[in-house]
């Protein structure tokens, strides 16, 4: 725990600093709290279990977190995220290798419009861009009919995050000094990886996102699926496809009222 602390949170202060922070999947909230001790704004935990929820609550307590501070919120996080709210820096600890939905996934968190995303995976060792299905307790192959998890290779992550226009950073283990533990094995073999994602760049301004959003509402009726379109646009005002349909998705939904889960009393 000290080591990925060292690599997620400490190694990431400067980004962490002043920021509001989403915490996704948060269980216990012991990241949470980890982003606030260095000096993260604000921090918002989802985590599908109440106990656990609950747990974080209690722990933010006892160490005399103020509440106003912190909450954490019960529910699904596709959920949550169907209800966009903007905050600077996202968590997904442990989560991505959970959901068969990484685009999904992604796409809701780019809806955000955060500055930047870290990201702790398990990941599979297979090789070019695949994303390897297996069971959470039997691993690969997969028993038909069973729960899945779905590990993407480093090559498959590279490809999503660049679909957004974002750019990305892997932490290096192997040269951290950080592995030698028998339990940090998953990092020194390439099993799990770190990524700090820099999510505004390349960008371009507020102007003009709003003007591509126009664009492809303009020209909805030019073919019969929009997707065409949103590639036209795309090209023309050189940002990538997936990120332009996420824009305008955000855009579509902008009136939508907020999400209709609160957080837990954290009186």
């Amino acid at each position: 725990m000290k080591a990925r602390y060292t690599a997620l949170i400490d190694s990431n202060r400067g980004v962490i600093r002043g920021a509001t922070v989403l915490d996704l999947a948060s269980h216990d909230g012991r990241f949470s709290f980890a982003a606030l001790e260095a000096e993260a704004e604000h921090v918002v935990g989802v985590e599908y279990e109440v106990g656990l929820a609950e747990k974080a609550v209690q722990n933010l307590q006892h160490y005399g977190v103020e509440p106003h501070r912190y909450d954490f919120v019960v529910g699904d996080l596709f959920a949550y995220l169907d209800r966009p709210k903007p905050c600077d820096v996202v968590f997904s600890f442990g989560i991505l290798y959970h959901t068969t939905e990484h685009m999904r996934l992604l796409s809701r968190i780019a809806e955000l419009l955060p500055r930047h995303l870290i990201i702790d995976t398990n990941v599979s060792r297979r090789e070019s861009s695949v994303i390897e299905l297996r069971n959470p307790l039997t691993g690969y192959p997969p028993k038909l009919g069973g729960e899945l998890e779905a590990y993407p290779t480093t090559a498959a992550l590279d490809a999503m995050l660049s679909s957004f226009g974002w750019s990305y950073t892997y932490f290096n283990w192997e040269a951290s000094g950080l592995t030698s533990h028998s339990e940090m094995q998953d990092y020194s073999a390439g099993r799990r990886v770190s990524v700090v994602v820099d999510c505004m760049k390349p960008s371009i301004s507020i102007a003009e996102q709003q003007a591509a959003v126009e664009a492809v509402r303009s020209r909805r009726h030019d073919h019969r699926s929009q997707w065409p379109t949103i590639k036209d646009v795309a090209a023309e005002y050189a940002i990538t496809p997936p990120m332009l349909r996420t824009l305008l998705r955000r855009a579509d939904r902008v009136e939508q009222e907020p999400h209709p889960e609160g957080p837990l009393d954290t009186g």
